[in-house]
């Protein structure tokens, strides 16, 4: 697909349930991958059409469309009007992108229900990042979002230039500081690491959660035995999918 917002084509995967059909309307799953990953990432890594599949048959879930685009290693906020790359990432409009360029596509080449109840977001890592900001700030498009070791940072804005341009946008995009200043009453969400992950990742989730249990936020915590690495989210890939779309 062609991105307005990044003035280039843009690829995806699209998984369609078992007898998909037009006259049937299906909620969607938007799953974003992690930092050095694309598009092909949770179906490779992770399985997660075939997954689907059995779950579906299993009726341990709705029949649902899964949405797994690219979105380069972005975080995907909008750090930059023009869209270019430095030291292996690449910065842009990329909020506008999979907010305005993607769910647009996919609502109009898809038999979806377009709303907020049966769209849902989530993904792992930088995915995470990435899923939960967008959902935090707009609830008005999401339900439910997932941050599966959420790649979040507790340094000084100074130390994350990479990340966020100045304090302004830290705090229009960090997850940890957009938790203070925004209701969040009507999103539901889910966090997840494994035991042996990075610290900072251990650190942050902890934080995250805590922030959203004293605010009253419906909010789900698991860990596991496992690292930051594809065997610890392929283990949890039905747990995921039973949180977005289990009955």
């Amino acid at each position: 697909m062609n991105s307005e917002a990044l003035h280039k084509d843009m690829k995806l995967q699209v998984y369609l349930p078992a007898g998909y059909t037009e006259t049937v309307d299906y909620p969607v799953l938007y799953l974003l991958h992690g930092r050095g990953g694309n598009e092909k990432t949770w179906n490779k890594d992770m399985n997660v059409s075939d997954k689907a599949t059995q779950l579906i048959k299993l009726q341990k879930i709705k029949p649902l469309i899964i949405v797994m685009p690219q979105y380069d290693n972005s975080y995907g906020t909008n750090y930059a009007d023009q869209t270019y790359s430095k030291d292996g990432r690449q910065y842009g409009r990329y909020e506008d992108y999979l907010i305005k360029d993607l769910i647009g596509y996919v609502d109009s080449h898809y038999s979806t229900i377009a709303d907020r109840e049966s769209r849902y977001i989530g993904g792992l890592s930088m995915g995470g990042f990435a899923a939960l900001f967008l959902a935090f700030t707009h609830p008005d498009l999401f339900s439910k979002s997932g941050g599966h070791s959420p790649a979040m940072f507790m340094d000084s804005t100074e130390k994350l230039g990479w990340l966020f341009k100045d304090e302004e946008m830290r705090k229009r995009t960090d997850p940890l500081y957009l938790v203070d200043q925004l209701e969040l009453k009507n999103l539901n969400i889910y966090l997840d690491y494994g035991n042996k992950d990075m610290i900072h990742v251990i650190n942050s989730t902890d934080q995250l959660y805590a922030k959203l249990k004293a605010k009253g936020i419906d909010v789900q915590f698991q860990t596991s035995s496992g690292g930051h690495d594809r065997n610890y989210w392929k283990a949890n890939t039905d747990q995921y999918l039973m949180f977005y779309a289990g009955f």
